[in-house]
């Protein structure tokens, strides 16, 4: 455990500058002031000095040299904490957030003099709040004391309902802002934003999402993304399993000219695009060992390689989905436990469309319905027969959200008039008797989630299903002669 002294330049105080033009340090600024007089009996391991913008950095590292120089045996690291907008709290109380997160095994005493209200603000926020150890101290210059020297004063926290009242009502303002969005968010999901709501406020999480094929993963990582201090920044999607070994890789992480064959120019990555922004690694579950290697080491180090070039840092929040369990993939030794739990900071997990419900199946169906109008330009809404509403109601949806979308979709394309139960695809037509019991019909509707998992393949479904070719051909047809019947009795 260390003693740190933090605080951010004072950029109007601890400079001496001729139109705009550096020319010194100012002695008698907050910092000099601090070395000269109070960091020897603070016995601190370390000054970290925290500059918000890079075209401030020339005047941190003068600043650092001076007091390094001035007072050997003071350690001083001038450190880089971007804030694009220095009065916005929410990104402000963010950035210091993360700081102190990470040095929370440290003693930290917060300079609080220096920076904006907004940075004095936060640090307040983030020592109330955080439980960290963390003491706020601020000096008064000597023209203001008795004896003409400064004098060292800690910041005491008087408990009172009115900035907590404050607080309170602030964030109930954001969380009514929250569900502002272009998708429909029913009862089962709201838990989850709700949760992925709060995930945003948090800068450098790793979230992990997990979840069916076509529940959302990717809205719900840019909603994270839309609700976050990087929401200016660029939100970059990926599906790693679409992509081979060495194509994900100069893909993600770039590659310098003469690296392999074709490479005839520097080129960046998904990663450096994404610089200050985020990025989603679908379908992580499908990267290969080496892959696994390289993407811990960017969340370990946060930096990258490019192929045959040099190590180069980054900003990114990763957020990474799959619908594979991956604990049981760690298992059988296919992926990383390290990488795991790098991965598996803060979780969500979205319910399939089956799991939510017939009620919010019909809530999602009247979405599409409306929204499909209007992005398709249509000038009636569609319209079902009471038969096919209902088969559709009552479908499985394996492929959920996005097949649901689909369907309506399609049926709009082809469907001028009413959808009756022969514009429907066959997968849809299949009718049951709802929450039958039955072994029979529990069989038919497992079979048939599987074929529709396998995309139609029947070889594939019958060694999922651990049966003959055969022996699911003839269930097949079947189930085929008893949805005839089924229709001709609605028809």
């Amino acid at each position: 455990m260390a003693k740190l002294l933090v605080s951010w330049i004072a950029y109007n105080h601890d400079f001496i500058r001729e139109d705009g033009v550096f020319k010194s340090v100012n002695e008698d600024g907050p910092h000099y002031q601090f070395h000269k007089y109070f960091y020897e009996s603070g016995k601190y391991d370390k000054h970290v000095l925290l500059y918000s913008e890079g075209k401030q950095e020339g005047y941190a590292q003068r600043l650092g040299i001076k007091l390094r120089a001035d007072f050997p045996g003071h350690h001083v690291e001038e450190e880089l904490l971007p804030v694009k907008n220095v009065i916005d709290l929410e990104e402000v109380k963010t950035k210091v957030e993360s700081f102190l997160l990470r040095h929370k095994e440290d003693e930290i005493e917060i300079f609080f003099s220096p920076g904006t209200s907004i940075m004095q603000l936060s640090w307040y926020l983030c020592h109330q709040t955080l439980g960290l150890k963390t003491r706020l101290i601020q000096t008064k210059p000597g023209r203001f004391s008795k004896e003409g020297k400064p004098e060292l004063l800690e910041v005491q926290i008087q408990h009172s309902e009115t900035p907590v009242t404050a607080i309170i009502k602030e964030q109930q303002l954001r969380e009514k802002e929250a569900f502002v969005t272009d998708y429909l968010i029913t009862d089962s999901l709201k838990p989850v934003y709700e949760r992925a709501f709060l995930l945003a406020q948090t800068d450098n999480v790793t979230a992990f999402i997990r979840g069916e094929s076509g529940t959302g993963k990717e809205h719900l990582a840019r909603y994270i993304h839309d609700h976050s201090i990087r929401k200016e920044a660029p939100f970059i999607p990926i599906n790693c399993s679409a992509l081979s070994e060495n194509l994900l890789e100069s893909r993600l992480f770039g590659y310098k000219k003469g690296a392999f064959t074709g490479a005839d120019k520097d080129t960046d990555g998904l990663f450096a695009f994404a610089h200050g922004g985020t990025i989603f690694l679908d379908e992580i579950g499908d990267i290969t060992p080496m892959m696994q290697q390289a993407l811990l080491r960017v969340l370990q180090e946060k930096e990258i390689q490019p192929i045959g070039g040099t190590p180069l840092k980054i900003d990114v929040r990763v957020i990474a989905a799959t619908n594979a369990p991956l604990e049981n993939l760690c298992r059988d030794g296919k992926f990383r436990w390290d990488l795991y739990y790098r991965l598996c900071v803060a979780e969500l997990e979205l319910p399939s469309l089956s799991e939510r419900g017939k009620e919010e199946v019909g809530e999602m169906l009247d979405f599409f319905i409306e929204s499909k109008k209007v992005a398709l330009r249509k000038k009636k809404v569609l319209q079902f027969s009471k038969e096919a509403k209902q088969m559709v109601l009552r479908y499985s949806y394996p492929g959920n959200i996005r097949e649901l979308e689909n369907l309506i979709e399609s049926l709009y394309v082809f469907c001028p008039n009413e959808v009756t139960p022969q514009d429907l695809p066959k997968r849809v037509r299949q009718v049951h008797q709802e929450h039958s019991l039955l072994l029979k019909d529990v069989e038919r509707e497992h079979i048939l989630k599987v074929l529709n998992m396998n995309n139609g393949n029947q070889r594939q479904t019958a060694i999922s299903l651990g049966v003959a070719i055969n022996t699911l051909k003839a269930k097949l047809r079947s189930y085929e002669e008893v949805q005839f019947v089924e229709l001709e009795t609605h028809l």
